[in-house]
């Protein structure tokens, strides 16, 4: 999210608070999702964030720290009493909307989902929750906690008028920092040191009682 010429978001203040303990100079930027993940697969000194760190993609990055863990769950209009899911082979009954290239497609697409049959790609997270109230052919999207509070309140949304279901995974993902191996190995361990003094020293625990 941008409020004027800043970038807002909880793994946004987290990255500018650990780049402060750093010497590098930085930009911050805001592209869709599928040219940031691929200019961070290709292009030096560039990173992406907050990417889940998932075994498809352990070989492509270089990987800081963690910014945050959570789990993706099935979100629909709490006014639609016609979703049941129990396992995630029961949301192949419905219209699911994810984000493009982010690994909640990757997973779906992995257990059978098919595009443009029950599986629907969007290039705008900014997007989700309005899909849901504005376009009848989507049951559900794939979100967090956290960005379904904040993209709530930030378009003034009431949250009750959805209702979380199904989690995507038996344990929660680790979104990480990461960075195209065009970065140079000394960059990455500075990062991560980074962002791990951010834990040690309490700045971090005061980021996420603002967000959470």
């Amino acid at each position: 999210m941008k409020e004027g010429d800043k970038i807002t978001s909880f793994s946004a203040e987290v990255i500018r608070a650990a780049l402060a303990l750093t010497s590098y100079q930085y930009e911050l930027a805001i592209y869709p999702w599928s040219r940031a993940y691929n200019l961070a697969l290709k292009k030096e000194n560039t990173c992406v964030f907050s990417l889940a760190r998932t075994k498809e993609r352990e070989s492509l990055f270089q990987w800081t720290q963690p910014i945050f863990i959570t789990n993706s769950k099935f979100v629909g209009l709490a006014s639609n009493r016609h979703i049941s899911l129990e396992k995630i082979s029961d949301a192949k009954k419905y219209h699911i909307a994810v984000l493009k290239d982010d690994f909640t497609q990757q997973l779906l697409l992995s257990h059978g989902f098919e595009l443009n049959k029950n599986l629907f790609v969007v290039n705008n997270p900014d997007s989700f929750l309005k899909l849901l109230l504005t376009r009848e052919h989507i049951d559900l999207i794939l979100t967090d906690d956290m960005t379904l509070h904040y993209r709530a309140q930030y378009d003034q949304i009431d949250p009750s008028l959805f209702k979380e279901y199904l989690a995507l995974n038996n344990s929660p993902i680790r979104f990480y920092l990461a960075c195209s191996h065009q970065t140079p190995a000394a960059v990455i361990d500075n990062l991560a040191t980074a962002i791990a003094r951010l834990k040690e020293n309490g700045h971090y625990q005061k980021i996420a009682d603002k967000w959470l």
